[in-house]
């Protein structure tokens, strides 16, 4: 597989994997808004969303300022603004609380909602299934971006993003990659593009 630029400037971001570090799902919320590629409208929530921890249930665990919720993310109060301060579009953060298995409600946190969704991927130049009627490749094992495509995107707009092919990734430019190592963040690993694949978790 050939690379480019971009494949070295973009992250794909994820979770660290980290045993006292809960797994979360949803509570009784309908989520599908939080799966379309445009911002929802909060008003058809009642508040507060709530989460739950989800099994297997660590012994003592240790809250992180990212967690993986599915195909989307929860971050704390901390890096809410962090993003805040970093991009102004493509983002928006809703808020949640999380329910322990014990019943400990934990707040200031959000769902993390990356509606900013762009077919980045070079569909000559990746591993996986054919692309299906809904643009999506369901069994991705490496990928390249489309160069031609991103840089008629201002970078702006394309800070963070999610693959409108495959709804589990977002990637981070490394400008923001580089601003969150100086922030003391938890709970996320990143892998350059060109570095990615379907086992990265396991290595």
């Amino acid at each position: 597989m050939e690379f480019n630029k971009f494949d070295n400037e973009y992250y794909v971001l994820s979770n660290d994997g980290a045993n006292n570090h809960p797994l979360l799902a949803w509570g009784a919320v309908d989520f599908s808004p939080f799966l379309k590629a445009k911002p929802i409208d909060e008003e058809n929530f009642n508040f507060p969303l709530q989460l739950i921890f989800d099994e297997p249930y660590p012994i003592k665990y240790e809250m992180a300022d990212f967690h993986m919720l599915a195909t989307c993310y929860t971050v704390s109060q901390k890096f809410k603004d962090f993003l805040e301060k970093e991009i102004t579009y493509g983002i928006q953060f809703v808020p949640i609380e999380i329910k322990s298995n014990t019943g400990e409600i934990i707040p200031n946190y959000f769902v993390s909602h990356f509606w900013n969704r762009l077919p980045a991927i070079d569909k000559n130049n990746y591993d996986g299934s054919p692309v299906n009627n809904f643009g999506t490749i369901r069994n991705l094992s490496k990928f390249s971006l489309d160069f031609n495509l991103l840089k008629e995107i201002p970078l702006e707009k394309r800070l963070i993003f999610g693959l409108a092919e495959n709804k589990t990734l977002v990637l981070v430019h490394q400008s923001i990659y580089e601003a969150i190592q100086t922030e003391n963040l938890t709970g996320m690993r990143f892998w350059k593009v060109s570095e990615w694949d379907d086992n990265a978790m396991f290595r």
